[in-house]
């Protein structure tokens, strides 16, 4: 029965990849793209509080299927709780869009948009419909992003700064 459903499966993707036609040379290629490999690595990322760091897990983080999909996968320290992403880049705004299902069974999609040197990854979809929420990833160095978790009422541009956490690459292959 396994090798029955692998044999569908394999035979589907064929027909999806077949279908989709050959990929284009530099398919995913592009300022978006360059902006996702920034990620690409291994990371341990730190909660920060007046008291100092404390590790909050780990993050391995890599771009698939050609360069064109990002995947995330975090693991807290005592796998308590977890979490993974996939994202694309959107071909109508050139702006990638990921979606996390955490293991507290809470998804979210959000939507990456640059202010300034800063990356703003935004909820689009989940979580609270009276909170907005965002994160603020500013890069201190190549190896180094800092997060900000921001909120705002919805309908509202007051985003208020929260949790900071510090996120720093062990390796640039996950």
């Amino acid at each position: 029965m396994k090798c029955a459903g692998a044999v569908a499966a394999c035979a589907a993707g064929f027909l999806i990849a077949a279908a989709a036609g050959a990929q284009e040379e530099n398919a995913c290629a592009g300022p978006a793209y360059d902006l996702a490999r920034r990620f690409v690595g291994t990371w341990q990322e730190f909660s920060v509080t007046p008291e100092g760091e404390r590790l909050e897990g780990g993050l391995d983080t890599a771009l698939e299927a050609g360069g064109c999909a990002l995947s995330q996968v975090f693991t807290s320290p005592d796998e308590a709780f977890s979490f993974r992403t996939l994202g694309y880049v959107d071909p109508a705004s050139g702006e990638w869009l990921e979606t996390y299902v955490l293991s507290n069974n809470r998804p979210a999609t959000y939507r990456w948009q640059l202010d300034g040197d800063d990356v703003l990854i935004v909820r689009i979809v989940g979580g609270d419909p009276a909170t907005r929420r965002r994160l603020r990833v500013t890069f201190l160095d190549a190896d180094t992003y800092r997060v900000t978790i921001e909120t705002a009422p919805a309908g509202a541009d007051d985003w208020t700064a929260g949790l900071m956490t510090m996120t720093r690459r062990l390796a640039t292959e996950p």
